[in-house]
């Protein structure tokens, strides 16, 4: 046996899309990181040999989708995969290479596959190394460091470090939450193991083996929740935990769940009354050897996340994360009860009680719970974190866990940088952590760009044109190119029907006024209808209140019989200005009426979604993002171009976002101007595009038609502009400019030459730099000077191995 000593600041220890990202955040800040993975590939969960599909925030809200990391190397596999993402059996191999190719880009960190954690070894309080076991190698790692993150989703690290954990559901009167029993269990919720089929073009029989277990009551999978949505790959209900143990009978899980694949397969080719016609030409391709967890054990942090915290939407002063998903709490047992997870159980109805009263987010998670408790320089992020049973639910989904992720990696760099623990960090430090956060793309609820370093924050802006806000139609053509829907979950409401009340979105100028909306509806019967409606001042996109206050008007409109046909409603000169919020949101409300329908548009108003009540006080997001018909008198700025410094990357309390006039043709130009001379050194530009929807519903080859494609970045030099850098070719939302050497000027210029579809140049942020402090983006555009920048430019990033040169720096540290 051969044994390897090294030494690095910081060991992530497991290579899922927690430990990827806090690897990658530690070693862009400048900590000599190592990354531990006990598979041949990275992923976890979502990679090639388990199949699970990334979730997040933006399958239950609009604009939520996950950025940072996560979505770098989200957004550069969609742009490269040939292969459509479906649900449990997502995709090929690209994504195991995508992160593959992001950790091998990223400077100063060392990377180890095929690697176990057997020991831990620890002096007081502080662990001091991790022991691991490289598979097939007779090879042992010694592995020092000065902070440690388990991202191994078990807790592995912190049990072996004697950290205190939580397992099992804690019952109702130890938090007071309302998913939580009466009385505390040891049951967790359990495992899956996936398959992929083949049409391969004619018939093809499937035998079953022997010991696979047999199913032929069709009321066990249509009354139990257990609906296959598609037969191409499936399913996440075939999950099975108690009476196994998930940690420690993980092999014989995963032997059980083989058993279950085969005989659900052998049901569905050879007996199912529905499905069976349609598996006649299927073939199974791959099934799955490694189980997909979802619960063990759940370490003690400096606090602990409860479900009341997410309902409530609680205001953490070290907010670093965020979530949305749904408490989703599967069924105790899985295969072996009575039914699968209660939505499901539920036929995925979004307005059962049930569904509405596990709707949540999108909430802040702090770092308090990424802290340990007991291990002073441990963190973790995963589903391994400090919280309960039922907040579990929501957060162990992989895009909010890559999100805590990014979060424990830029802690562990920054506690490193000052020289002090963790808990110091967290207390001292937070500010500065949560701004190294927004800069590197991440998106914070409650907090905002206060950079005491971004120029950009001090200077005017303005900008060649600008859209107005005038509404969109039924026949509106849709800017969002080939986006769909998550096909695996309903798409609710179908239509703009009133069988619930329904409201819209509409996002004011910088000086608001609305003299007149108008609505298109259509009214299926032969006389007029009358409709309440009412409108109402908001905080933002997620108020997800019916009624927020009073309406700030109100009335009773006329639809006519027939239709489409726009009913307008005349303010009566005007809403009170001094009752409506400057760049912020009003929300047009009708009533139900089941004979008449609000017509959806085919088009997205950028940042003006609709809802509808799912249950009486309670608003949900209509369909999977998506604008009703509406019309506004007098067009609204909403677009200005001083969203770009509004400290804020989507749309959320406003738009946060500058367009262009889609009317003026491209190039269009976005200016900042100083009252004397910067030096600036690097640009980091935030485009649109890549929020509104889960990446389910982002076909193969998909580049996002809102993000910039070719751009040029000028300087004002003694009143003349200069060129300093350009891009060809982009589809990532946050690019990083370098430029060759630093510029004094008093403006800058973005000049949007073409995008990725849109006809309007749109741009969330831009920061300007003295020094290089933006963090690199390894999947961007060939940028450079506006010569190097040739139409014909590939992809971006030089390309370099920096596995050997991490592997030589620890050992000789």
């Amino acid at each position: 046996m051969k044994t390897i000593e090294e030494t690095y600041d910081v060991v992530v220890c497991g290579g899922g899309l927690a430990g990827v990202s806090a690897a990658v955040a530690s070693a862009r800040h400048g900590a000599r990181t190592c990354l531990v993975q006990d598979r041949p590939v990275l992923g976890g969960n979502s990679s090639s040999e388990i199949r699970v599909t990334p979730h997040g925030a933006a399958a239950f809200h609009a604009y939520a989708r996950e950025t940072g990391i996560v979505s770098e190397a989200l957004t550069a596999e969609r742009a490269a995969n040939h292969e459509p993402i479906m649900e449990n059996g997502w995709t090929n191999s690209v994504w195991d290479l995508t992160l593959y190719d992001l950790v091998t880009r990223t400077r100063g960190l060392t990377v180890h596959l095929n690697t176990t954690v057997e020991e831990v070894k620890s002096e007081g309080q502080e662990i001091r190394e991790v022991v691991a076991r490289v598979a097939n190698a007779e090879t042992a790692l010694r592995l020092r460091a000065r902070e440690f993150i388990d991202c191994t989703g078990d807790g592995t690290v912190g049990d072996l470090a004697g950290a205190r954990s939580m397992s099992g559901t804690e019952a109702r009167s130890e938090f007071n939450e309302p998913h939580a029993p009466e009385e505390p269990s040891e049951e967790v919720m359990g495992s899956s193991l996936h398959f992929k089929t083949i049409d391969v073009g004619h018939p093809v029989p499937f035998a079953a083996p022997e010991w696979a277990v047999r199913y032929d009551d069709p009321s066990f999978f249509y009354e139990g929740g257990r609906v296959p949505k598609t037969l191409r790959s499936g399913y996440w209900w075939i999950e099975i935990g108690p009476p196994w143990d998930t940690l420690h009978d993980n092999e014989a899980l995963r032997h059980e769940l083989t058993r279950h694949v085969l005989g659900i397969w052998d049901y569905i080719k050879n007996r199912d009354p529905q499905l069976r016609a349609r598996a006649r030409n299927l073939a199974l391709d791959w099934v799955g050897q490694v189980p997909g967890k979802r619960e063990t054990r759940r370490l003690i942090g400096r606090s602990i996340l409860t479900e009341n915290d997410l309902i409530g939407r609680a205001v953490f002063d070290d907010e670093v994360a965020y979530g949305g998903w749904y408490v989703d709490l599967h069924t105790l047992g899985g295969l072996l009860a009575e039914n699968s997870e209660p939505l499901n159980a539920r036929h995925l109805d979004p307005t059962t009680e049930y569904a509405v009263k596990t709707y949540v987010g999108p909430f802040g998670i702090p770092l308090s719970i990424l802290v340990s408790r007991d291990v002073a320089n441990l963190l973790m992020a995963g589903r391994d974190v400090s919280a309960t049973h039922a907040a579990l639910g929501s957060i162990r989904v992989m895009s909010t866990c890559a999100l805590m992720g990014q979060a424990a990696g830029t802690t562990a760099a920054v506690a490193i940088r000052h020289g002090v623990g963790l808990e110091s960090a967290r207390r001292d430090h937070i500010a500065e952590i949560q701004q190294i956060l927004l800069r590197d793309g991440c998106f914070l609820p409650n907090v905002r760009n206060a950079d005491p370093l971004d120029l950009a924050r001090s200077a005017s802006v303005s900008a060649s044109s600008q859209e107005l806000l005038r509404g969109t139609g039924p026949f509106s053509p849709s800017r969002l190119a080939d986006l769909g829907q998550w096909t695996d979950h309903p798409v609710y409401p179908y239509s703009g029907v009133l069988e619930r009340r329904c409201a819209q979105w509409i996002a004011l100028g910088t000086r608001p006024r609305l003299d007149a909306v108008e609505v298109c509806l259509s009214n299926s019967t032969s006389a007029p209808r009358p409709i309440r409606a009412r409108l109402f001042v908001v905080d933002g996109i997620w108020d997800y209140r019916v009624d927020p206050g009073d309406p700030v008007a109100q009335t009773v409109l006329e639809a006519p019989p027939g239709g489409p046909q726009w009913v307008r409603w005349d303010l009566g000169g005007g809403v009170d200005p001094s009752s409506l919020p400057a760049n912020g949101y009003v929300r047009v409300d009708l009533d139900a009426d089941p004979d008449v329908e609000w017509h959806v548009s085919e088009d997205v108003v950028p940042a003006n979604l609709a809802a509808y009540e799912a249950q009486p006080g309670r608003y949900r997001r209509f369909a999977g993002g998506a604008s009703l018909s509406f019309r506004v008198e007098p067009p609204q700025d909403c677009f200005s171009p001083d969203n770009v410094i509004s400290g804020v990357t989507r749309p959320s309390e406003s738009t946060n976002l500058w367009r262009s006039d889609p009317v003026d043709p491209l190039p269009q130009w976005l200016q900042l101007e100083w009252p004397a001379p910067q030096t600036i050194a690097q640009i980091q530009l935030t485009f649109e595009g890549q929020l509104l929807r889960e990446y389910h519903a982002y076909p193969p080859f998909y580049r996002d038609p809102q993000v910039s494609a070719d751009y040029e970045i000028q300087v004002r030099r003694s009143g003349r502009w200069v060129p300093v850098s350009a891009a060809r070719r982009n589809f990532a939302t946050r690019v990083v400019h370098d430029l060759a050497e630093p510029v004094s000027a008093d403006a800058l210029r973005v000049v949007v030459q073409a995008t990725n579809g849109d006809a309007s140049a749109g741009i969330f942020e831009v920061r300007c730099y003295a020094d290089a402090v933006c963090a690199p983006t390894p999947f961007g555009p060939h940028t450079g000077s506006p010569e190097s920048c040739l139409p014909n430019g590939g992809r971006g990033g030089q390309w370099q191995d920096n596995r050997r040169h991490s592997h030589e720096e620890a050992r000789a540290s």
